[in-house]
């Protein structure tokens, strides 16, 4: 049984969420699966069932370093260009078997275009809740067009909220304890705050992520939540200033994620419960476009193999 830890939504500037990878040739049990995850100490660990899977089918799970999740976008990227890079993935259309449901994953030159589950509105929050979970004031959060905090999912259930700027963005902090409280009541992962003032010029938002819940303070970058903030603007934003009632009608789009085929890779041991992993080289990757929130771009010409690592 062999680990690749991977970093996703890597910009020019660098940065990128890691992810754990690993393949799973003995059929490991949840507890052996979660026992892994917080050994890892990442924000995700993907667990591909290699007896469950057989081309185009994959199945794959996700565990944070507390609990289960349905999927997880960074590591799905991670996990299909592992399975690109060692062989498993051929031609250009596979299938994502998760809890989230079977999810589309296209091959489409250097890039890997995975589906999300089809965005749902959960619930509202209101700004009293965020105001106790976080330091946001009144006037800096921004509800949507009835003057709530949507909760939606394209996978995972976030509460999406926007914030006046970028400075509000990179100033806030969180009320830890509160917010567990908020997601566990609510039934949410966590919450994905937002600015559309940017720090890039080819960016769209600026974002922050936190999920405390599930063990993860703050995420340094993340796809399932974004890809719910692509519907909150394309149907509580954009049609504020027409006064279109977005639950009323039809909003039609494709909620992605995209990255070239070679993201910066760090191959190493996959750690038993009672000991340290050994991390192996880090190796820089090409350059290719991305969506403009979190980026992938990364540095030119070089294109990492997999390096195998056995595990003890």
């Amino acid at each position: 049984m062999k680990q690749y830890i991977i970093s996703s939504f890597i910009s020019k500037f660098g940065g990128g969420n890691k992810a754990a990878v690993v393949f799973d040739d003995r059929g490991l049990s949840e507890k052996e699966m979660k026992a892994i995850a917080k050994k890892n100490n990442l924000s995700e660990t993907a667990f591909i069932s290699i007896k469950e899977s057989s081309f185009p089918y994959f199945t794959i799970r996700y565990f944070t370093p507390e609990e289960e999740v349905d999927i997880c976008g960074h590591a799905a990227l991670a996990s299909f260009y592992v399975l690109e890079q060692l062989g498993y993935f051929r031609g250009d259309k596979a299938y994502h078997l998760t809890k989230a449901g079977r999810l589309t994953v296209l091959k489409q030159e250097d890039v890997f275009l995975i589906q999300m589950k089809d965005p749902e509105v959960i619930g509202f929050a209101d700004k009293d809740d965020i105001k106790r979970m976080t330091s946001l004031k009144e006037e800096d959060i921004i509800a949507n067009m009835d003057g709530n905090i949507s909760i939606i999912s394209t996978g995972l259930k976030d509460a999406i909220i926007e914030v006046d700027s970028l400075r509000t963005l990179k100033n806030m902090s969180i009320n830890k304890e509160e917010m567990i409280s908020f997601c566990k009541r609510k039934d949410i992962v966590g919450a994905h705050v937002f600015s559309r003032e940017t720090i890039e010029d080819d960016s769209d938002f600026s974002c922050r992520n936190f999920a405390p819940a599930v063990g993860i303070d703050e995420e340094s970058a993340t796809g399932t939540s974004n890809a719910s903030l692509i519907y909150y603007v394309k149907a509580f934003a954009d049609f504020k200033e027409e006064g279109i009632n977005p639950l009323l009608n039809e909003v039609s789009f494709n909620t992605e994620l995209s990255f070239p085929k070679s993201p910066t890779l760090i191959c190493g041991e996959c750690p038993r419960a009672a000991k340290s992993s050994t991390p192996g080289h880090l190796l820089l990757p090409q350059r290719g476009n991305s969506p403009c929130m979190d980026s992938a771009n990364t540095q030119q010409g070089i294109n990492p193999p997999l390096n195998e690592v056995s595990f003890n």
